[in-house]
């Protein structure tokens, strides 16, 4: 992709919306795009990234398994989100696997030089600390919400905080964000119906 394609998405992404067109050349000179296909791995657990991720376009699964196999999702990602920037920045192995959900595209942006140029650069240094800060705040609410939280007040609570990205995402796996089978969750999402809670709609459901 040519640089002034490069330089036309990072004018997109909040993060590196004050840098001047001489800093966004330069950082288009050390980024470059990469697509991917529906179900195709962005990494996996163990692999130490060379490159700082930004999601373009489409769905990201970031998952890990557990000790009998089963695969746990952690989140999905979408549109202009870093993707496992804390391993990333500290050149340690990625502690969870990735995979798109829909066909999609990664910039990568080269993890050293990046380093070099913009790691001083107030309002880029501040953007990665807020997206680290607003992902641990997310796990945080994910683990007391799992632990205190029935799953008829789950699917609620999905529905009410992720209306776009539940337009994007199947049923089964709305589920397995939710750490239940498919069956519960459409049981629950009956019961929420036929109490007014959840009302249907032609993208799928929203919170009354």
């Amino acid at each position: 992709m040519e640089n002034k394609s490069i330089i036309d998405i990072l004018k997109k992404v909040s993060m590196f919306s004050s840098l001047d067109e001489s800093e966004l050349k330069s950082l288009a000179d050390i980024s470059y795009v990469v697509k991917y296909k529906d179900e195709s791995n962005v990494f996996l657990k163990g692999d130490v990234s060379s490159s700082l991720m930004l999601l373009i376009e489409g769905i990201v699964s970031i998952f890990k398994h557990d000790n009998k196999g089963n695969e746990i999702v952690i989140g999905y990602f979408t549109r202009y989100k870093l993707l496992a920037e804390a391993a990333t920045l500290r050149h340690t192995p990625l502690p969870s696997s990735a995979t798109f959900k829909s066909d999609g595209a990664i910039l990568k942006i080269d993890l050293e030089k990046f380093e070099e140029l913009f790691m001083s650069h107030p309002r880029v240094s501040h953007a990665i600390i807020q997206s680290l800060l607003h992902k641990i705040e997310l796990l945080q609410q994910n683990i007391h919400f799992n632990i205190a939280s029935n799953s008829s007040e789950k699917i609620l609570f999905f529905y009410k905080q992720n209306p776009k990205l539940s337009l994007d995402l199947k049923q089964y796996e709305i589920a397995s964000i939710l750490g239940m089978v498919p069956e519960t969750f459409s049981r629950n999402v009956k019961k929420l119906l036929k109490e007014g809670k959840l009302e249907k709609i032609n993208t799928g459901y929203k919170v009354i």
